[in-house]
């Protein structure tokens, strides 16, 4: 299929934000990809040096393409056929009004966060016309500022609750390194990735473990036992049956990214704040809107706000 999107903005240059402009310069399309960058000195860093993504199997790919810009940059530019959010969940409503004007009219502007709420917010500012939503199941971690080692993953799914089928097929398409397949309904997508981030996340960033753990150590797994069945309750309560079984889908996630660092251990062992309150947070307030209890969810909610006020030595 020959895409009709033709100018891209990425918002974000972390983890997922590298990782969407690969694929996207990477494509059969001539694109025009531009990378908003937040930060003045790291800005300054990779249009020096660039970006580099180290693959699993040991070969470095410079990113090669894309133009990286500041907000202020921003001002001067026409407007995007598709802009990808790709920030951190808490900073997803800020990046949406930040951007959104600069989004043409027919044009589409795709969430890709970790846990719920990000999307919904996207909703509310854009509406179900011009508003979709990806599950990326890529692992990708950073190795030093400007150089991130990618460990592959599965299909990730795209969907949207008003965009017309065409324009999402046309914008699946861009992304060839990696299968996305675009869906009808993509809640249940999402909550099985939800539940899947409870159970991972969490408990490799307390410890400290890479992936392959959760599933390794028996009592890491039975605690990721727990959390699933309590994600899997309150899903079943909003009317949300997920497409294949959550804990087999952790076991499978875990093994297939064994050596990646989880996110919100990135997060912890650089300081800085995690998705947490998107994730298990989420799981447990949603749980609390319909009689679930969640206790196991809300136990490790607060661990990581623990970890996050005091840092990984706490």
């Amino acid at each position: 299929m020959v895409s009709k999107f033709r100018k891209v903005l990425v918002v974000g240059s972390g983890n997922v934000g590298v990782l969407l402009t690969y694929a996207l310069i990477n494509s059969s399309t001539e694109l025009s990809v531009y990378v908003l960058v937040r930060n003045y000195q790291y800005l300054r860093l990779v249009r020096e040096k660039g970006i580099k993504i180290l693959t699993a199997r040991g070969s470095s790919l410079r990113l090669e393409g894309p133009h990286f810009i500041s907000y202020d940059d921003l001002r001067n530019l026409d407007l995007f056929d598709l802009i990808l959010v790709a920030t951190k969940a808490y900073d997803s409503l800020k990046a949406i009004n930040a951007v959104k004007d600069y989004l043409k009219s027919g044009g589409v502007l795709i969430t890709c966060q970790n846990g719920l709420r990000s999307y919904e917010e996207a909703l509310k500012v854009l509406g179900p016309e011009r508003t979709a939503t990806i599950v990326l199941n890529q692992g990708i971690y950073r190795v030093s500022p400007q150089e991130f080692k990618w460990v592959g993953g599965s299909t990730s799914y795209l969907g949207s609750k008003g965009v017309l089928r065409e324009k999402l097929l046309s914008i699946a398409s861009l992304f060839e390194v990696f299968p996305i397949q675009v869906v009808d309904d993509i809640e249940p997508y999402r909550w099985l990735k939800l539940a899947v981030n409870a159970a991972i996340n969490p408990l490799t960033a307390l410890h400290g473990v890479k992936n392959k753990f959760v599933v390794i150590d028996e009592n890491l797994f039975r605690i990721a036992t727990m959390v699933v069945s309590e994600a899997e309750k309150v899903a079943e309560k909003y009317g949300i049956e997920m497409p294949v079984d959550p804990l087999r889908e952790v076991v499978r996630v875990a093994e297939a990214t064994g050596e990646n660092y989880s996110s919100m251990l990135q997060d912890l062992m650089q300081g800085k704040k995690t998705e947490i309150d998107y994730i298990n947070g989420e799981i447990v307030l949603r749980g609390r809107g319909v009689g679930v209890p969640t206790p196991v969810n809300e136990v490790l909610w607060l661990m990581i706000k623990h970890k996050e006020s005091f840092g990984m030595s706490a």
